[in-house]
């Protein structure tokens, strides 16, 4: 199932490149601020075609997963670019599958798979003021680690592990490990996001969505009907959605109802990966990426009006548009199309992909 979440790079639309290193997610700092998941908050005020115009101080953290290190991006300044390798001081190679900022702004969290199967994988925490590894927390063998996420108050990390089918509870203060949620045979987690003292993992092999409450271990698993690789929560707290990739469909869970929606994505759609809302939970953007289960590759990303349920726009971004974010202040939205070690950018208000050439 590893196949189905293929690496990121950079290059052309943006003109970040890292040597075309192969990079799994990436994750936003601004200020030392949060901005979750992949790109975020507010990063470009303006077109680098424009000299008028400047980008917000900002870093972008890349999990490189075959090349086993974190690369650091300075928007501002691109000379300014630096790498963080996570191999140990034995020299063992870690694979960096995903990486995550906590909210406060004070860690940066990766999720790291060594290379050798009979070796721990590892919850690493890096200080973003130094770019340096502060604590590998050994969480276990043979688990293939997949996502990281904080809660709100940065007090616990939580790491998905696909071959366990558990999730981890960390403390982010001790770096103990404090529960181990267990899902059961044949589950498979793979992405999830926490919301109000709860996480929503998306399960590849059980085709469904598990709520956790974290406070008492209650676990809830509501049945999608399709291979669900990530979900999104809106602001509003209103609806936690997840892509079906199988099935070409996003699904939107109503919270308060306990109800399904099933979105059904445009004819061309190859197979929904990662997805994002607004921050006023109106629009959701969805990353269509292809390829596997023989299917072509998808340049698509697709745009869902959340009051209505029904696609809206069709954006044509990359190739093997994968991930996916919105800005903190909602204006942007940023791609990761790893077919093409690109990054797209758009223009929430015209629905339009900025060309840069930074």
């Amino acid at each position: 199932m590893q196949v189905w979440f293929r690496l990121f790079h950079y290059g052309k639309n943006s003109k970040i490149n890292l040597n075309n290193k192969k990079m799994k997610n990436l994750v936003v700092l601004k200020k030392f601020q949060i901005m979750v998941v992949l790109v975020v908050a507010g990063l470009i005020i303006g077109s680098c075609n424009n000299p008028k115009k400047t980008m917000q101080l900002a870093k972008v953290y890349v999990a490189n997963e075959d090349g086993g290190s974190i690369s650091v991006i300075n928007l501002q300044d691109s000379t300014k670019n630096t790498e963080i390798s996570i191999s140990d001081s034995s020299g063992m190679m870690f694979m960096a599958h995903n990486v995550q900022v906590a909210p406060d702004g004070k860690s940066v969290w990766v999720t790291a798979i060594p290379m050798d199967s009979t070796a721990t994988n590892q919850l690493i925490v890096i200080d973003p003021n130094t770019n340096s590894i502060k604590k590998r927390i050994e969480l276990g063998k043979d688990l293939h680690l997949a996502h990281v996420v904080l809660d709100n108050k940065s007090e616990y990390a939580y790491a998905t592990a696909n071959e366990t089918n558990q999730i981890f509870q960390v403390d982010a203060k001790t770096y103990k490990i404090t529960q181990k949620f267990e899902l059961g045979k044949g589950y498979l987690p793979h992405g999830f996001r926490h919301q109000n003292g709860k996480l929503y993992v998306a399960n590849m092999d059980a085709k469904s969505m598990s709520i956790i409450t974290i406070s008492d271990g209650t676990i809830t698993d509501i049945p999608l009907g399709g291979v669900a690789v990530q979900v999104a929560t809106t602001q509003d707290e209103k609806f936690i959605f997840a892509s079906l990739y199988d099935t070409k469909e996003v699904v939107n869970y109503d919270i308060k109802n306990a109800q399904i929606t099933r979105i059904k994505l445009p004819n061309d759609a190859q197979g929904p990966i990662q997805l994002y809302a607004t921050p006023d939970s109106k629009l959701l953007y969805v990353a269509d990426q292809g390829e596997t289960m023989g299917r072509p590759v998808s340049n698509k990303v697709f745009v869902i009006d959340i009051t209505s349920n029904k696609v809206i726009k069709t954006i044509t971004v990359g190739n093997k548009a994968h991930g996916v974010v919105v800005s903190k202040d909602g204006k942007t939205v940023y791609v990761t199309n790893s077919g093409d070690n690109t990054v797209s950018v758009i223009d929430v208000t015209t629905q339009k992909v900025i060309n840069s050439s930074c």
